[in-house]
């Protein structure tokens, strides 16, 4: 670690590096491209700007790093977090380029070259097409949230501009899983990468509570207003699966006197900046968004996320969702309020190893509750309930063969469900070799 880290390091209050820190900061050195596996509070921003500083020259007046970041409400992040280098070596010049921001004014501020220039695809693209900074003393180009960057359509524009930087280019990928389209990617630009795994971290791991509530044929604002009069969060975020229900439940919770912030598409550039001070000022405790603000900003100290339904796009979008409280190590809720449509996603969530408590708000509390949603059990229940009907008819105006007739009754049942478990088999080979091949093209 140089003297700019150690400072940076003391400034931050670190008392140690996480391992991914560790990691980086030990293979930077040797000057190796890197693809970094980490979750959300693994301290990922500071490994990557460990890096950064290790490799930077003060003295040099020139643009050395680029960040790129999939959302401007992370490049903001981003860009707090590394403003805080300036504190320890003001010689050192970092700017922030996103949509919205007017591109006249943008320019003339680019023009002194800044040495860490943080930004989106779109915006470094359209800097590049421009030619207002120079690319050839650029040493390093981050690309944070990479599988986000695939999976919100950014990619080409990654590669764009990756295809412009020379070849000795040190580049880090930080994502969270690396799926087959990024392959291309890195077979392209990274030559022979290390990867680091950081997603293990024992002490990092979220604690959360997973929780599920009856809606009820509820109304979303109704039901989440209920959900809240019961907690007592430090930030909590409520996540609609639409913007049209976002602004409906925000709209509700204001009649009922609770403020709170919108964060989701329809929210102006300007508008989404506002919001973001006024939660990092901690002015609010409640936010409704979409999936925007899944993976778009660091909120650190949310304490409960509440889901008005299970993502409907993208179940993995759960896991973002709910990765948004508990952060390093602490103990987070994330409560869904669910309907028998959510079934389905429940149990692929289940099979992925969420262990979701059934639940419901009672006298200023919770308390356990028979699950509500297990359909497949329902339909057994069903199904001996049939049988049993059958074997407990009333014998009026007995037939001759009646026996032999419930007999068959039953059988037709039985073979029902027979059926119905190797259908369900049989489905489940298919998805086991449709994966199985995917992994041999990935080979």
């Amino acid at each position: 670690m140089n003297d700019l880290n150690k400072k940076f390091f003391k400034l931050n209050n670190f008392k140690e590096l996480t391992v991914v820190q560790e990691e980086v900061l030990k293979e930077i050195k040797h000057r190796r491209d890197l693809i970094v596996k980490s979750d959300t509070g693994t301290g990922k921003t500071h490994a990557f700007l460990f890096a950064i500083l290790e490799l930077l020259d003060p003295t040099i007046q020139q643009t050395q790093a680029i960040i790129l970041a999939p959302t401007r409400e992370l490049a903001m992040q981003i860009d707090r977090f590394a403003k805080d280098i300036q504190k320890i070596d003001d010689r050192i010049t970092i700017d922030l380029a996103i949509g919205g921001m007017d591109q006249t004014r943008l320019k003339k501020k680019l023009e002194r070259q800044p040495q860490i220039l943080i930004a989106t695809p779109g915006k470094m693209k359209d800097i590049m097409d421009d030619n207002i900074i120079r690319l050839d003393f650029v040493q390093t180009c981050v690309v944070d949230e990479t599988d986000m960057m695939l999976d919100y359509g950014f990619i080409s524009e990654v590669d764009s501009i990756a295809s412009r930087l020379k070849n000795n280019v040190i580049f880090m990928l930080y994502s969270a899983t690396i799926p087959v389209g990024l392959k291309a990617f890195i077979k392209k630009y990274l030559q022979r990468p290390i990867e680091i795994n950081g997603t293990d971290e024992e002490a990092l791991k979220p604690r959360i509570e997973h929780i599920l509530i009856n809606k009820r044929h509820r109304k979303s604002g109704e039901a989440v207003l209920d959900v809240l009069t019961h907690i007592n969060p430090l930030l909590a975020i409520v996540f609609s699966n639409t913007k049209v229900e976002a602004v409906e439940i925000a709209a509700y919770l204001r009649t009922y006197g609770i403020e709170c912030v919108e964060i989701h598409g329809d929210v102006s550039d300007r508008g989404r900046k506002q919001v973001l001070n006024q939660i990092n000022a901690k002015k609010v405790r409640y936010i409704v968004a979409t999936d925007l603000a899944a993976r778009g900003i660091d909120l650190p100290e949310i304490s409960h996320v509440i889901n008005v339904g299970l993502p409907s796009h993208d179940l993995s979008f759960y896991t973002h969702r709910s990765g948004r409280t508990g952060r390093s190590g602490r103990e987070g809720m994330a409560i869904s309020i669910v309907e028998a449509s959510d079934q389905s996603s429940v149990g692929r969530l289940m099979k992925q190893g969420i262990n979701f408590q059934y639940k419901r708000y009672k006298d200023g509390g919770l308390e356990d509750v028979r699950p509500f949603l297990n359909l497949t059990k329902r339909r057994d229940r069903e199904l001996d309930s049939e049988v049993a009907q059958i074997l407990n008819r009333k014998k009026v105006k007995v037939k001759p063969g009646y026996k032999v007739a419930r007999k068959h009754q039953i059988e037709q049942l039985m073979n029902r469900r027979r059926r119905d478990l190797i259908r369900a088999d049989i489905r489940e080979q298919k998805k086991a070799r449709a994966k199985a091949k995917q992994e041999e093209k990935k080979d």
